[in-house]
């Protein structure tokens, strides 16, 4: 804001009240204007007595006017890049004087006492003059503080580049007795606020703009409640990137003598050699209760509607925070919180009853807890586009994410590359009226909306949405039987075929409730572009089409049944003799095989055969004497006794028919190896089917870290069968190895 004088009068009357005749002279009903802005002017023309308006703005005035009619009332003097200073006798002439705008100018030097003896002032904006910086405030709010100053814009006062500053309870402290209303204290590279700053304001603020600063973490966070006249607090584009005009951007960062009397204890120039915080700030709000346990309580302003902390460059998870007003009033209505990097919502933010307003677009969000939103029962309006929300979107089946949004009217979900929509996911927004699903990446639309009887416009365009099922229709059907909806389904791919003839009619039947139907395209079985302005044409076409598909499909699938009905029976026919004969011999030899099964049941070559991994062979080796020649065991070990030159499934499948057992040596090697895992199934296969379902398998688990990696498909043995834990041996393996040789010998 530079203040411009904004009037405008139907029935003015052009006069002549200046002695630049270039000047734009205006009679009121009770004041005359003069406008010389913009016209160059290196000195302050003279006006007649009346004036009581006089805009001088963007002209090149070196000194401050002194010459203006006494009973001026507003004064504007933004954009004159000549006026480098105010001196304290220059505004005494104008005790009348309300409004002053110098903004924009090369002031590098406001006198103390400059404005006192102004007491009427209302509005002072001396906005945009770096070279002044902070500590120029000490002059001009001695000056006001016997004044009725309203408005107060002290916009970048601070040079754009240079180390953060801090904002001195000197600044302000003059004013506390005032009827302050407005303070704006925007880009002027402040990184924390003295926290008796908030104590010392006047109780009649209502706004205060601390955007455009470089604001952290400190105490002053914890006596914000101390502002309890504030309703808006402006927070905005914090820490934000801004681009250098000039080569060199000077502005006068230390100590100037003639701007004030003396320097500020501690400080100079108003810059602070101070933390932002201290870890004594941080036990002291933890001291208070302001800090409890694994989340932040912050007290708020009582008054607060609106708080704007948009377009900041705070990269955050949002955890969970807990704010209250020292007398528990809810007034917080609106939050903008948009164009941040709040990456992930995980909340729950705790005291927001209230809110109706929130507004979390663009933040590249990527995840939602489902406890975010269980405190804003109050909240009317979400907005939570141009996120990255499709996979928390898609997992939540159940709807826990929105489930206590029961009041909620409108939801933009629009940019969000949301792929598929579960059907719950709005299941309690009883009250829905707007919902805004745009530029998404949609091919179906399937939701349950049978419970929104206020819903009045959904949003699906420029989606993939080809049609919509028959559920939907009949849902959408219901709505609008009660109430009139509209539906915008632009830049979609419609498909007209005959899958879809029903949802083209649907169309057509309810295109009163779709928005800009005639603008509407649709791609046909053979990817023409058809146009619904001819709709009826589209649906008689698809109607005729499909009726003949269906005869044409209906004929080819009898003559189908009867070709391969007389195929088969033409096959039987000539071949019923030899098919005979294949399952007499199929017969006579299962029959035979089971009659030698019975005959040799109980010959085998070996005792058992020994499955395990290379690198457990120390295992079997080490005792081998003791198995075969103390305990005359047969073993059968795959290094010794396979036939060389047969293809291994061979000889596991031969060893495993003529051995009585299997012994399994169970390790994590053993899992990780493709022959030994081949082994173990196929001895459950003997098992199953050749042995007429008797036990051959004897496990023996090596460590306990076998049963960590056991696969999914046998872990079923380990339920359903008995094993050999052979680590509870290790100090005496002795008796392991005389059990397993009654085991292998039964």
């Amino acid at each position: 804001m530079i203040g411009d004088l904004g009037f405008i009068f139907v029935n003015g009357t052009p006069v002549n009240c200046s002695t630049e005749e270039c000047c734009n002279c205006t009679l009121g009903t009770t004041f005359l204007i003069a406008d010389c802005s913009g016209l160059l002017l290196q000195k302050t023309p003279n006006f007649t007595e009346n004036i009581t308006i006089i805009d001088l703005g963007f002209n090149r005035i070196q000194t401050f006017p002194t010459n203006l009619p006494p009973h001026v009332t507003h004064l504007n003097l933004t954009g004159n890049s000549q006026l480098k200073e105010i001196k304290k006798n220059d505004l005494n002439r104008y005790k009348q004087l309300q409004h002053l705008v110098v903004s924009y100018c090369y002031l590098s030097r406001i006198e103390k006492g400059a404005f006192e003896r102004n007491e009427n002032i209302e509005y002072l904006d001396i906005s945009n003059n770096p070279k002044l910086t902070l500590s120029v405030l000490n002059n001009i709010t001695t000056d006001l503080q016997g004044s009725k100053i309203k408005t107060l814009l002290l916009d970048k006062l601070e040079c754009t580049y240079g180390v953060s500053v801090a904002f001195l309870t000197v600044y302000v402290e003059h004013l506390s007795n005032t009827t302050l209303e407005t303070l704006s204290v925007a880009s002027n590279r402040i990184s924390y606020f003295e926290h008796k700053v908030f104590d010392v304001l006047p109780k009649t603020l209502r706004e205060i703009n601390v955007g455009d600063n470089d604001l952290g973490y400190g105490l002053y966070l914890y006596v914000l409640s101390n502002l309890r006249g504030v309703q808006i607090i402006n927070a905005t584009f914090q820490n934000s990137f801004h681009l250098k005009r000039r080569l060199q951007d000077s502005c006068l960062e230390p100590w100037n003598s003639e701007t004030n009397e003396e320097p500020l204890q501690g400080e100079k120039g108003g810059h602070s050699s101070s933390k932002i915080s201290s870890p004594f700030a941080i036990r002291e709000s933890a001291k208070s209760g302001h800090y409890q346990g694994s989340f932040l309580t912050f007290f708020i302003p009582p008054s607060l509607e609106r708080f704007y902390f948009h377009d900041n460059m705070y990269k955050m998870e949002i955890k969970r925070y807990q704010f209250n007003t020292t007398d528990g009033s809810r007034k917080l209505t609106h939050l903008f919180l948009q164009n941040n990097i709040f990456y992930k919502l995980t909340g729950p933010l705790i005291g927001f009853q209230g809110v109706q307003f929130l507004d979390l677009s663009n933040n590249l969000c990527t995840d939602i807890s489902i406890h975010f939103f269980q405190e804003f029962y109050g909240l009317l309006n979400l907005n939570l586009s141009k996120n990255m929300l499709s996979t928390c979107i898609e997992n939540d089946v159940e709807g826990k994410i929105f489930n206590r949004l029961k009041k909620l009217k409108v939801l933009d979900l629009s940019f969000n590359r949301i792929r598929n929509l579960p059907y719950s996911i709005f299941k309690n927004m009883g009250e829905l009226t707007n919902l805004y699903i745009k530029s998404n990446s949609l091919e179906t639309f399937s939701i349950a909306i049978d419970h929104m009887p206020n819903l009045s416009f959904i949003d699906l365009s420029n989606n993939r949405i080809a049609y919509f099922d028959a559920s939907m229709q009949t849902s959408l059907q219901g709505i609008t039987e009660n109430q009139r909806i509209q539906i915008n389904l632009l830049k979609n791919p419609l498909q007209c075929t005959c899958k879809t003839l029903t949802f083209i009619k649907w169309l057509q039947t309810y295109q009163a409730h779709i928005l800009d139907f005639k603008r509407y395209n649709c791609i046909s079985s053979n990817s023409s572009i058809l146009k619904f302005h001819d709709s009826k044409r589209i649906i008689s076409s698809l109607e005729y089409l499909c009726a003949t598909y269906i005869t044409l499909i209906v004929v080819e699938t009898l003559l189908l049944i009867i070709f391969l009905s007389l195929t088969i029976a033409g096959i039987l026919n000539r071949y019923k003799w030899r098919l005979r004969h294949l399952f007499y011999i199929a017969k006579r030899r299962h029959l035979e095989v089971q009659h030698l099964q019975t005959i040799k049941s109980d010959t085998y070559r070996y005792d058992a055969f020994v499955s395990y991994a290379d690198e457990d062979k120390d295992f079997i080796l080490q005792k081998l004497d003791f198995l075969e020649e103390k305990s005359n065991l047969r073993l059968c070990l795959h290094s010794r006794d396979f036939i060389p030159g047969t293809d291994i499934a061979d000889n596991i499948v031969n060893a495993i028919h003529q051995s009585r057992r299997t012994l399994c040596v169970l390790s994590s090697h053993f899992f990780d190896s493709y022959w030994c895992m081949y082994e173990l199934n196929m001895a459950r296969m003997e098992s199953i089917y050749s042995r007429k379902g008797s036990n051959i398998l004897c496990l023996v688990v090596m460590n306990k870290t076998v049963f960590q990696n056991i696969p999914l498909k046998i872990i079923d043995l380990f339920e359903n069968q008995t094993y050999v834990e052979y680590y509870e041996y290790e100090n005496n393996d002795t008796p392991f190895w005389n059990k397993m040789c009654q085991i292998l010998q039964s």
